[in-house]
């Protein structure tokens, strides 16, 4: 009887053992295969593609991650347990909105007086020229200064003084001078001298004998040819004035 209820008692233990084994293997599977938390399926989304997650949300076993790539915005479906990739997909690419870009205005070209204004301080302005070259365009001003005569040139758009060149004013001839004198008064010249003083401007001093009893004496600028000015002199004074120093 004893030998019956330990073979009895050994049966029962092993069929207990293998009830235990049976189960375990049948519900192991199930409790391994627990679904993922959103964070464990955000970590396997960014260790597949690294990017910035804008949206998460579950559905029955899947997790749906929308990410931000360098390329776009993409769809990614996680297997909610095994944290597999079922699915990526890009999403429609945004449309680009055009950047406004201001509108290019043509340079405006400046005016002669405008011109006049800036190099005005150069000297003063004998003349301004418009000049086409080359499908370039600027302005030629020629001005004056310490009798000099100073050539500009100007960027006809901007006003920029490109470049400057100096030239002295020639000097007039006797002749020059004596033309001038005769169709300033009406007479015959009887003498011409040149005189070039320093730190002053030369000028002719021409005698114009304009009858038997009178002349006149003209002071011209040697650069400008302008009459600077005008003495008269009468004969009868010149020899009153001898008599008496005799």
């Amino acid at each position: 009887m004893k030998n019956k209820k330990w073979i009895w008692t050994a049966a029962a233990t092993l069929v207990l053992a293998l009830i235990v084994i049976v189960g375990f293997q049948l519900w192991a599977p199930s409790l391994s295969a627990q679904s993922l938390t959103e964070d464990e399926a955000n970590k396997a989304a960014l260790d597949k593609y690294p990017g910035d997650i804008l949206k998460t949300t579950k559905s029955a076993d899947e997790y749906h991650v929308e990410m931000q790539l360098e390329t776009g915005v993409y769809h990614i479906r996680i297997d909610a347990k095994s944290g597999e990739v079922n699915s990526i997909k890009r999403g429609e690419k945004p449309e680009e909105i055009p950047k406004e870009t201001p509108e290019k205005t043509a340079p405006k070209q400046l005016t002669q007086k405008q011109v006049e204004a800036i190099v005005s301080s150069q000297g003063t302005v004998k003349s301004i020229d418009l000049v086409q070259e080359n499908n370039n365009s600027y302005y030629k001003a020629v001005v004056s200064k310490n009798n000099e005569n100073i050539t500009l040139k100007v960027d006809s758009y901007s006003g920029d003084i490109i470049s400057s060149t100096k030239e002295k004013p020639r000097i007039l001839t006797e002749t020059e001078a004596i033309t001038i004198a005769e169709e300033h008064v009406k007479g015959t010249v009887d003498e011409v001298d040149f005189y070039e003083p320093p730190n002053q401007t030369p000028y002719y001093l021409v005698e114009v004998e304009i009858n038997e009893d009178q002349e006149a004496v003209l002071q011209i600028d040697a650069y400008t040819r302008e009459i600077k000015n005008v003495s008269w002199e009468d004969h009868e004074e010149d020899e009153d004035e001898s008599d008496e120093e005799e």
